[in-house]
């Protein structure tokens, strides 16, 4: 009977310990999910900064050229105006002048 006791208190004893190490590696298994999570994710936010910052680069210059493209045209746009007007001006403004004195 005692032999019997004694067994049966051993065996409750291992079982406590085997529900003592199933909880631990729960625990750690747990943590190491969380940590894993986290490492996904900071690696994605990395990645996703590296590449709004690429596409920032690559949309800056593609503006950059655009603008330099419509400087040029309204650069040459200016400057025949002004040649124009260096041609023309007498003759404009004695045609304003005749204009309004005639009508």
């Amino acid at each position: 009977m005692q032999d019997m006791l004694k067994k049966i208190i051993e065996m409750d004893e291992q079982a406590r310990l085997v529900k003592e190490q199933a909880q631990q590696e729960k625990a750690a298994t747990e943590k190491e999910i969380i940590e894993t999570k986290q490492k996904i994710y900071d690696d994605y936010i990395e990645r996703a900064k590296d590449r709004v910052k690429k596409n920032l680069e690559v949309d800056r210059a593609h503006a950059e050229k655009e603008w330099q493209e419509t400087k040029t045209a309204h650069d040459h746009a200016l400057t025949i105006l002004n040649q124009q007007y260096d041609d023309n001006c007498d003759k404009w403004v004695d045609e304003i002048v005749n204009r309004v004195i005639n009508n």
